[in-house]
């Protein structure tokens, strides 16, 4: 029988990474932040669009509280894209480039993300067209629909998460300046103070849906992703030790998704994803089983799988529903999703193929650019001053 590993390097899956360096707990940890979004927006669709009787229960609640994925993403982003600017502070590393920092991110996030909006678009006029559409694409595809209207895209409803997430990637240059506090027990102190002061501020006085909707509702868990950061260079210096010990801190994972109230999810929750992040890089079970190959593949895809699920897993539902309704729940629930999966990996893996994963090399424009180039030089329709201008700058 063909291993899994390879099996998974053949299909050739595995994210590419800016600087090189893979470090897959990170893709693992985005397995279960996925799967959780996409497990709620399941029990969602079936609840509120197909009136499925949903009973209150263990597994439901767990369901119920998957939206927890998204801030789970938060913490990740807050840990890669703080890296760069912490391993120059505190380790004397190579500085960031602002303008290749911004580059990068336009380069690997706008394609995929533009792609999916228009694609989306297109299928949603068919279908139920209306000049309030058009108006929500503008403002989905500059990342202000929050802002603007209060309430997630029509287009696409989670892309209300991406423009927190592009809103952090402008603010990363200014708030890593925390790195540059030398002692590490000050620098710490002042993230964790960070973190807990905007906490107390969100549950007393935050009231703005808009707001809500913003950074300012979840600085808390990018800032987690600092301090995961710090820990990940300073005392684990990017290899970090492991033992059996910490395995049992993974069995608070479902008080992710049990706990509730304000202050467990401003407060609590960011904490709480911070210590078992660490769970999963200093256990040895844990580690060993978010880093199999079919977890850090499907975390790999994660992006594309997010922008697409939302209307993908909805449409199967339509047509499955009724199936097994006469099942336990949990029993409904796993039929549900063992329909519906393979056709959201289809659509994931070839969409991740096409679209995302040549996004990932940081070199794409210039190798596009070159291949244009290319092609007006030896097209026979192009002129001769097109070939020679082509071949000056090739």
């Amino acid at each position: 029988m063909m291993k899994a590993e390879t099996f998974f390097s053949g299909l050739g899956l595995r994210r590419v990474t800016s600087g090189g360096r893979f470090i897959p707990e990170i893709d693992g940890l985005r397995f279960i932040a996925i799967a959780s979004v996409v497990l709620y927006h399941t029990q969602l669709a079936l609840l509120s669009r197909f009136s499925v009787a949903v009973p209150q229960g263990l597994l439901s609640r767990l369901v119920g509280n998957g939206f927890r994925g998204v801030e789970l993403f938060f913490v990740i982003s807050g840990f890669i894209l703080g890296l760069p600017f912490a391993a120059h502070s505190l380790t004397g590393r190579e500085t960031v480039q602002l303008k290749k920092y911004f580059l990068r991110r336009l380069t690997r996030l706008e394609p995929p993300y533009i792609f999916s909006m228009l694609v989306i678009f297109g299928i949603l006029c068919v279908h139920q067209y209306s000049p309030s559409l058009i108006r929500s694409l503008g403002a989905s595809l500059l990342y202000l629909h929050n802002l603007i209207f209060g309430v997630p895209s029509q287009v696409n409803g989670v892309a209300w998460s991406l423009e927190v997430e592009i809103q952090f990637y402008c603010l990363v240059p200014l708030l890593a300046a925390v790195f540059r506090i030398q002692n590490r027990y000050f620098r710490r102190a002042a993230l964790v103070f960070a973190m807990g002061g905007t906490a107390v501020a969100q549950v007393i006085w935050l009231r703005s849906q808009r707001l809500e909707l913003s950074i300012v509702c979840y600085i808390q868990f990018f800032l987690a992703g600092f301090l995961l950061a710090d820990l990940y260079l300073t005392d684990w210096k990017t290899s970090p030790s492991r033992h059996w010990a910490w395995d049992i801190g993974s069995l608070a994972w479902p008080l992710v998704f049990w706990l509730r109230g304000p202050w467990f999810s401003a407060l609590g929750f960011p904490f709480l994803a911070l210590a078992l992040y660490c769970v999963v890089f200093r256990g040895i079970l844990t580690r060993w089983l978010l880093t199999l190959p079919v977890i850090t593949n499907v975390g790999g895809m994660c992006y594309t799988i997010y922008l697409w699920h939302w209307h993908v897993v909805p449409r199967v539902l339509g047509r499955a529903y009724r199936i097994g309704l006469n099942l336990s729940y949990p029993a409904y629930l796993c039929l549900q999703v063992l329909i519906f999966l393979p056709f959201l990996a289809i659509v994931s893996v070839l969409l991740y193929k096409l679209i995302e994963q040549p996004c990932m090399d940081r070199t794409w424009p210039t190798k596009l650019r070159t291949f244009v180039r290319g092609m007006l030089a030896t097209s026979p329709q192009g002129t001769g001053e097109e070939k020679r201008f082509s071949c000056f700058h090739g």
